[in-house]
């Protein structure tokens, strides 16, 4: 496992994903900070560092943080004063998400670098790497702003302000991305060097699973899209073909994550000072759990309350309403559990096991692919117990609850609806974008309760089903962003979003 101390020297000719103060315009023009002489073996760490701070709780991409609370997941305590621009408010201006945008684009700028110095020095290992991680990071970027510049970006001086791909388009070759990388990751000659992996340790079977279980995810998003049908089942025949099966363990990136300021899991340093103890007025202390999640944990009777959320001194558990202007005190609700905060080393996820099989399921239960739905999504459920130390989850599962019990569930409708609340569940404090995802694409699980707050605005207003092209883009790549037209966050869709 490389150490934490390397990892410092990498990020000096890296880019993270987390990085600021820069425009857009610097990704597409020559960037002091860019790798420019150094090794595949180097960048493709700190990159995926980049990209797994990014995924939950890094505290410059605010719009990851919202989506916990949209998804009722977290709520702001009642020791804050709610406003216009909190996380219940659904208000966005083109600052909301202008970190996330450039900091994706500069992450994404370090994997162009490996993939192009992979090519030239031979190294296919890495070649498919970054193929991999760049379809992460662009499918995230087309999840949430739809159309964005793809086949013009990272040219350099040639082209510094690039043209927007249509995002279905954008889809389409990141598919064709994942194909290439899992053929890469199955010749003998794709080989890692010590440490340099800080997901899968040089493992070519488990890219391979990442890059099928990636595919099968952007394959689903278009499950509501007319005349899609035969294009996700190609697709999957594909997947299946290649014979790399999907992801059964979960996909950690860990560089060597310690306690030392700046090097901790992102989820535990956003949750937790450094001695282990809760933050006070910090974000431990703005967001704790939400009433909805806890209410749901209960009436499934779901042992992984305890440790998705903390209890309080009395051994029960508390969270607030979203939007609430009543004034419940931080210390009077519960927070994350040690299930999710389990240590400060812990991995940080990039797609669940969990996942994986409920991905599975759902394509099972629609007809995409051949198989069990009840064992792929049995088996998601157990996965995220094992992930939380929930123990087994037999006992659960034959339950008899409606929302556990596989054989409450008659018809696809019932079925996929018990898949995506239990897939809501186990996204909880791990990756609240797919449940955000899932949230737009199918409207379950269905009654995730709306803000409260009298600050949202129109009043009654739906959740926001996307977010607004960044300031960058505005004042560096003007013409191309104003193409896109006028871009409302309450009723212009991403592609898949139908």
């Amino acid at each position: 496992m490389k150490k934490l101390s390397v990892l410092i020297l990498i990020v000096i000719v890296g880019v993270s994903f987390s990085g600021c103060g820069k425009s857009y315009l610097d990704i597409n023009t020559p960037n002091p900070n860019a790798a420019t002489n150094t090794t595949p073996e180097l960048v493709i760490t700190s990159a995926m560092t980049g990209t797994a701070s990014a995924q939950v709780a890094n505290s410059g991409l605010r719009p990851l943080q919202f989506l916990s609370g949209w998804m009722g997941y977290w709520a702001p305590s009642g020791s804050y004063a709610t406003n216009n621009q909190d996380v219940a408010s659904y208000y966005q201006t083109t600052d909301y998400a202008d970190a996330f945008w450039t900091g994706a684009y500069r992450n994404l700028e370090n994997y162009y670098y490996v993939e192009t110095t992979a090519k030239q020095q031979d190294k296919p290992y890495y070649v498919a790497m970054a193929k991999c991680m760049k379809s992460l990071v662009f499918s995230e970027l087309v999840d949430v702003f739809n159309n964005v510049p793809y086949s013009q970006a990272f040219q350099g001086t040639v082209v510094i302000q690039p043209a927007y791909d249509d995002a279905q388009t954008i889809y389409e070759d990141l598919v064709n991305q994942l194909d290439t990388a899992a053929t890469i990751m199955e010749t003998p000659a794709a080989v890692a060097a010590p440490n340099s992996d800080v997901m899968f340790n040089g493992d070519n079977a488990s890219w391979v699973a990442f890059a099928n279980t990636l595919k099968l995810r952007l394959l689903m998003r278009q499950t509501q899209m007319p005349g899609r049908d035969q294009y996700i089942k190609d697709g999957i025949t594909k997947i299946l073909a290649n014979g790399g099966g999907f992801l059964d363990v979960d996909a950690e990136v860990n560089p060597g994550y310690a306690n030392n300021d700046g090097q901790q899991n992102p989820l535990w340093g956003y949750f937790v000072t450094l001695t282990g103890l809760p933050t006070s007025g910090g974000q431990a202390d703005y967001y704790r759990a939400a009433a909805y999640s806890i209410n749901i944990l209960k009436a499934y009777t779901d042992p992984r309350l305890g440790l998705i959320y903390s209890s309080l001194s009395n051994g029960s558990y508390a969270g607030n309403v979203l939007g609430s202007q009543t004034n419940i005190p931080g210390n009077g609700t519960s927070s994350l559990g040690p299930g999710l905060l389990k240590s400060v080393s812990q991995g940080a996820v990039m797609i669940s096991a969990a996942e994986s099989h409920f991905l599975q399921a759902e394509a099972i239960v629609r007809g995409y692919m051949t198989g069990n739905a009840q064992t792929e999504y049995e088996a998601g459920v157990q996965a995220s117990f094992d992930y939380l130390g929930a123990g087994d989850a037999t006992a659960y599962l034959s339950s008899g609850n409606t929302g556990t019990t596989w054989s409450t569930a008659s018809g696809t409708t019932a079925q996929i609806a018990l898949i995506i609340r239990q897939k809501w569940i186990s996204e909880n404090g791990v990756l609240p974008m797919e449940a955000y995802a899932d949230y737009r694409r199918l409207h379950l699980p269905a009654d995730i309760p709306l803000s409260i707050s009298p600050y949202v605005s129109p009043a009654n207003s739906p959740m926001p089903i996307r977010y607004l092209y960044p300031t960058s883009e505005y004042t560096t790549n003007t013409d191309n962003v104003n193409k896109q037209g006028t871009i409302d966050y309450y009723t212009s869709k991403v592609f898949w979003n139908q």
